[in-house]
């Protein structure tokens, strides 16, 4: 087997393992107090299949363009240092700084992905899911990471010179954090939830109510959200029915892996760029 695929299965198989195992103990912690009863078992099923495939695709696509973009910002990245006192709290203080920039290019990347028609093409994948729960956080297109790197992380390394976190609590909250946030759980946060992100602010962005459509795009601050016009607040006890609008169905192989180059092929005829 060749080093670069062997590489590819090794790394898919510990992030697998990993991530059954923050599925577990968030379903566990689902049935506390699910925001949605009786979800079916098949749409979970999907998820758990489907994602170690996600990470697998993944863990091919990204090193080629890692080594692409690593000497563009090597030469002209890092415009704006960000540097604090080597200390507890300058360790802590930069890591959210890390955060915050972090979020602010995320919320742009997906906002747009959800109000320009080709990379909604590619998004909308991971809306599909008519039960949001734990697993919906890794029921993502293959080209989720190759997209992010080139419209969300280069610029972001290009702009600003700030290290990620080092601090094992604060690298372990980056990486379980899509997890939570997603979590089919009734955990209003109050007076946080402006502040801080939750699963209710992210369940009104999976929302398919008219109302909630294009909201709430901020993986871990709603500031970016207030900030831009797209914040909605969740009334108590609003915990929305999820999924695409037309109730597409997207749970079968060939539809998860395909169906973007599909409505490309039909946005491209319409556009009359190809022939009947």
């Amino acid at each position: 087997m060749p080093e670069y695929l062997s590489a590819a299965l090794a790394n898919t198989w510990a992030i697998t393992k990993v991530m059954y195992l923050v599925f577990a103990g968030g379903l566990l912690l689902e049935r506390i107090a699910p925001a949605e009863r009786g979800q079916p078992f098949r749409h979970l099923f999907f998820n758990l299949w489907y994602t170690p495939l996600f990470f697998f695709l993944t863990a091919l696509a990204l090193p080629p363009l890692q080594s692409i973009t690593a000497p563009w910002v090597a030469a002209h990245g890092g415009w704006v240092p960000i540097r604090l006192p080597d200390t507890a709290l300058g360790a802590v203080a930069l890591g959210l700084a890390y955060m915050a920039v972090y979020d602010f290019f995320y919320y742009w990347f997906h906002r747009a992905q959800h109000e320009v028609p080709w990379l909604w093409a590619q998004h909308k994948l991971h809306h599909s899911d008519p039960s949001l729960n734990v697993s919906t956080s890794g029921r993502h297109h293959w080209l989720e990471e190759p997209l992010r790197v080139f419209l969300m992380l280069l610029p972001m390394a290009l702009v600003f010179d700030v290290s990620a976190p080092t601090a094992g609590w604060m690298a372990t909250a980056l990486l379980l954090w899509p997890f939570f946030i997603h979590l089919n759980l009734r955990l209003p946060l109050g007076p946080l939830t402006p502040i801080l992100a939750g699963p209710q602010v992210h369940r009104i962005h999976h929302s398919r109510l008219p109302e909630h459509h294009d909201r709430n795009y901020a993986a871990f601050f709603p500031i970016w959200d207030v900030l831009f016009g797209s914040y909605y607040a969740p009334k108590p006890g609003e915990y929305p029915p999820t999924g695409l609008d037309d109730g597409e169905d997207l749970n079968t192989p060939a539809k998860a892996l395909l169906s973007p180059f599909r409505d490309w092929w039909s946005m491209l005829r319409r556009r009359g760029r190809v022939g009947v």
